[in-house]
């Protein structure tokens, strides 16, 4: 909760007490209180302003948490057009850090196949892993969920490949996961070829360092 929102919870307790207070007062005295009526709509107005605001009221306000979805989609869109946009980079990543703070809770599988996609393009996959596991903790049949920790694996995988000393088996669990991650319906084709790309691009690597014969 932010501090405004805990400022007007306090005013507007304040505010609630007092209109009561006046109420029986004036009623004691037999006197008109219908104004002080407007004075327990304020309070109560004041102590559901976090509430308030986040609710979709007659369409005026706007459920912020489709909006950051969305625009969290548009910017991954963008990203994975092209990744070495620092300036999309860092939007995504303000983005996303707005979407944590508001601590959201991911029910549907397209919510969740956003915020991964977005974790993946910006290569933090240990964030990834840590965000499935939240998921998981709560629904262990989460199929999005255990889609997204085996693609964040892979993709760190292949990072690590060219550091690692076993490259061989490293290199064949990776190219499992590949085609594992393929039949998953859920998988965006593009992600796929996205690690393929990173994995050409590791054994390239790899293959680069071997000292050549003369």
């Amino acid at each position: 909760m932010k501090t405004t929102e805990i400022v007007l919870l306090a005013l507007g307790s304040v505010l609630f007490l007092f209109s009561i207070i006046m109420m029986v007062l004036l009623f004691k005295k037999d006197k008109p209180f219908i104004k002080i009526i407007w004075f327990l709509v304020l309070s109560f107005l004041m102590m559901g302003f976090s509430v308030i605001k986040e609710a979709d009221v007659a369409g005026i306000f706007k459920y912020k948490k489709e909006q950051e979805l969305s625009q969290l989609m548009v910017l991954s869109n963008a990203l994975q057009e092209c990744p070495d946009n620092e300036v999309i980079k860092k939007e995504l990543q303000q983005k996303l850090k707005t979407y944590e703070e508001h601590d959201h809770s991911v029910e549907k599988p397209e919510d969740l196949e956003k915020i991964g996609k977005a974790y993946l393009l910006l290569g933090d996959e240990d964030k990834l892993i840590s965000y499935s596991d939240k998921i998981l903790s709560e629904d262990t049949t989460n199929l999005t969920a255990k889609t997204l920790k085996k693609a964040a694996v892979t993709q760190n995988m292949i990072k690590t490949l060219p550091d690692q000393i076993n490259k061989r088996r490293t290199a064949l669990k990776v190219k499992q996961n590949i085609e594992t991650l393929k039949k998953e319906p859920t998988v965006d084709p593009k992600q796929i070829i996205r690690l393929e790309n990173m994995y050409k691009t590791a054994i390239k690597k790899i293959a680069d360092t071997v000292p050549h014969g003369n």
